[in-house]
């Protein structure tokens, strides 16, 4: 048993230290964001929160693809850290520029923490899921304090800029990028890619609109309820999906999920319990893409993480303009984006 205890720990320590680091990057990034709207524009605001997203989230599969190609994920997911630390630092002085670093750094941050993470556990969602789900506990929880105005920006600073020397100095598992690799392996067809991508959608667009009502009718404690199921959902799904199969689990995950997210506009137990389906699905999703491309498990990731929410949230943020007035909707699209 002590020894089984020990290979799990090696193989497990790195993606826990990255998903302790993604808590404390999206904490900051959920600081910030929320200390920005004391005393701007909720238009503005608005605007910032768009470039975050098209950064954070739109430019992951490019960010991966430079991280792959010199073969630097560790310092990718380093890089991340600093620029959060320095959006913090900007802040006060340019808020354009704070949120331009901070997005960069997400992107940055989430390829190279989530390509080390798939590198550690080849051939397993449970490394992707360990390193993802710490990731929207830290973002409401950084929202959370910059609401009650508590003054957080030293002691993010410090502890991102302790975490990039930690993840910068720690050794690294077996990189894919050696001459002699094994070929991709197609475990999904095109149609099945195509049947998930419809499936967590509309997932995702139940989710959403489940929420609001909560939202519109001043039970903005709903988020913290979010928060956790997702958290919770990412790390079970990923020892899951390695148990039962990962297109298995996938597929019956975001079945339950569509009802379940459905009910949840008149019972919370039924969307939290609809948001942990839905997000459980995730590690198994990251580890299919690594499948496919061995040699690139930055461009998965930021594939995974990035690209895939980005287009997933279209039809849920479909007609959400109304909502968007509200600083309550605007704070749950975020959390529900990184989610």
């Amino acid at each position: 048993m002590d020894r089984n205890w020990d290979r799990n720990w090696d193989r497990y320590r790195l993606p826990l230290l990255l998903g302790l680091a993604h808590a404390v990057s999206d904490g900051a990034a959920g600081w910030l964001l929320g200390d920005l709207a004391h005393g701007m524009p909720l238009a503005q605001l608005g605007i910032l929160v768009l470039i975050y997203n098209v950064l954070a989230f739109g430019a992951q599969p490019l960010a991966g693809l430079l991280a792959d190609r010199w073969q630097r994920p560790r310092l990718a997911a380093a890089t991340g850290l600093g620029c959060m630390v320095a959006a913090l630092l900007a802040a006060p002085f340019d808020a354009w520029a704070a949120v331009v670093l901070a997005g960069t750094g997400s992107a940055l941050f989430h390829v190279g923490g989530g390509g080390l993470a798939l590198c550690v556990t080849p051939q397993q969602a449970s490394g992707p899921g360990l390193f993802a789900a710490p990731g929207v506990i830290g973002l409401a929880l950084g929202g959370a304090a910059a609401v009650a105005g508590v003054p957080a920006r030293p002691a993010l600073a410090l502890a991102l800029l302790a975490l990039a020397g930690i993840v910068a100095r720690h050794a690294l598992p077996p990189l894919p990028y050696a001459a002699r690799q094994p070929e991709a392996q197609h475990t999904l067809e095109t149609h099945d890619w195509i049947m998930m991508a419809l499936l967590a959608a509309i997932a995702l667009r139940s989710a959403v609109w489940s929420a609001f009502q909560y939202v519109q009718d001043g039970q903005t404690e709903v988020l913290v309820g979010l928060a956790l199921a997702a958290a919770l959902g990412k790390v079970a799904g990923g020892f899951l999906a390695d148990r039962f199969g990962w297109r298995r689990w996938t597929l019956a995950a975001l079945l339950a999920a569509i009802p379940l997210l459905a009910l949840g506009s008149r019972t919370p137990a039924w969307l939290y319990l609809g948001v942990a389906l839905l997000q459980s699905a995730t590690p198994a999703m990251v580890a299919m893409l690594a499948a496919s491309l061995p040699r690139l498990p930055a461009t998965a990731a930021g594939l995974a993480f990035g690209l895939a929410i980005a287009l997933g949230g279209l039809p849920a943020l479909a007609g959400a303009a109304p909502f968007l007035a509200a600083p309550p909707g605007l704070i749950l699209l975020i959390l529900l984006a990184v989610g």
